[in-house]
């Protein structure tokens, strides 16, 4: 009998969370799935995800791949697994060329960056799909609240990452710093809130601070923190894990994170975090339990930003109230009290880390993802 196969719908050229975690959920598939396992996207790959290559298809390389997908589309032997799309133009038009019945769209963040003029097109592939998977229940109550999509049909599966039994061997662990060192690592643009972590550096003399990543806002980050020394932006890195091990905390200032991937990846490095309590992030950290979450108490100071930054969220979910609410930014202030409380108490911030790691550990891994998936896949 010929196994069902699995289109997964997905852009591999870029390294953001949702790239990350499928990187490191698809071999693990291609090993332990009763599917065949594809990829198509609109781009081509990132030399990140070589390892992958000969799965992946680029549809604009060929009219003959797009007429494959059409062909994916209508067949029962096949099942897209779409990607953050359910809000796309283009996709609502495509289906409604070629209806189909074996959708699931898997929404991981692009409900916050759309407008309320958007939603109509959300609500219309949401019709479309047989189930839609959220990351996070604060992705979940975005889309049932905010687009209207029925509860019952979204089914929370939180991001998988390493083995739960696994422990993670580091090839270089050696510093940046002697001094006490805080990280950020993320796309330099405006929901991340690294604005926020650059007015903490400022006051903070004492503390290194070191930003990896790249974005549209890079520039004017930089500009802002020309002349202090404490602060140094280190660009892209391949090894994101060997730059959290650097660390002795990682901070997370965002003003929107619909779950909060490095959260979990400082988790699995035994590092504590200091997180916005915003969104998804409070199912990740619990405050004063295995990590330290600020209420976003400022309104948002970010100003003047390039045309082609992602926007700024028109609302976010309150992680106490459960209720959507217009966004705000943490006060730099409190941030430094508790950058403060990590440098000055190392026994503190490792009863955090070991907290973290252990609840990451039996929350967030990749058997549990792996296996809830299938489960899915089979009800097709």
């Amino acid at each position: 009998m010929n196994k069902k196969k699995i289109i997964h719908q997905l852009s591999l050229s870029d390294i953001g969370g949702v790239q990350r975690s499928f990187a490191l959920y698809f071999p693990y598939a291609l090993k332990k799935s009763n599917f065949c396992h594809y990829i198509y996207s609109n781009h081509d790959l990132l030399d990140n995800f070589d390892d992958i290559k000969k799965y992946h298809i680029n549809i604009k390389k060929s009219p003959i791949h797009i007429i494959k997908l059409i062909f994916f589309l209508i067949s029962k032997n096949y099942i897209i697994h779409f990607y953050n799309n359910l809000g796309s133009p283009s996709l609502n038009k495509l289906l409604n060329l070629f209806p189909s019945t074996n959708l699931i769209f898997h929404e991981r963040g692009s409900i916050w960056n759309a407008k309320d003029k958007d939603l109509k097109v959300f609500r219309k592939n949401a019709l479309k799909a047989k189930i839609i998977i959220a990351n996070s229940n604060a992705t979940k109550l975005m889309l049932s609240k905010r687009v209207g999509i029925p509860a019952k049909k979204i089914e929370v599966i939180y991001n998988g990452f390493f083995s739960k039994d696994e422990s993670l061997k580091l090839k270089n662990n050696t510093r940046y710093s002697k001094r006490f060192s805080v990280g950020y690592i993320g796309r330099l643009d405006t929901p991340k809130g690294v604005h926020i972590l650059i007015q903490s550096a400022k006051i903070l003399r004492d503390c290194d601070f070191f930003i990896a990543g790249q974005g549209i806002l890079k520039n004017m980050l930089m500009k802002s923190a020309k002349n202090y020394k404490n602060i140094k932006f280190i660009g892209s890195t391949k090894q994101p894990l060997e730059f959290i091990s650097k660390m002795d905390t990682i901070v997370v200032p965002s003003i929107r994170e619909p779950l909060g991937n490095v959260v979990i990846e400082a988790g699995f490095c035994k590092k504590p975090v200091i997180a916005s309590n915003v969104d998804g992030l409070a199912e990740i950290i619990t405050n004063n339990i295995n990590g330290i979450l600020i209420d976003p108490s400022n309104n948002l100071s970010i100003n003047k930003i390039p045309e082609k930054s992602v926007p700024i969220p028109e609302v976010v979910v309150n992680p106490k109230t459960k209720k959507l609410q217009t966004p705000k930014e943490i006060d730099p202030l409190d941030l430094c009290k508790i950058i403060r409380l990590f440098k000055n108490n190392k026994v503190i911030r490792q009863q955090y880390a070991d907290k973290l790691n252990k609840s990451v550990k039996f929350k967030f891994n990749i058997e549990t993802y792996f296996e809830k998936l299938e489960n899915i896949y089979k009800k097709f």
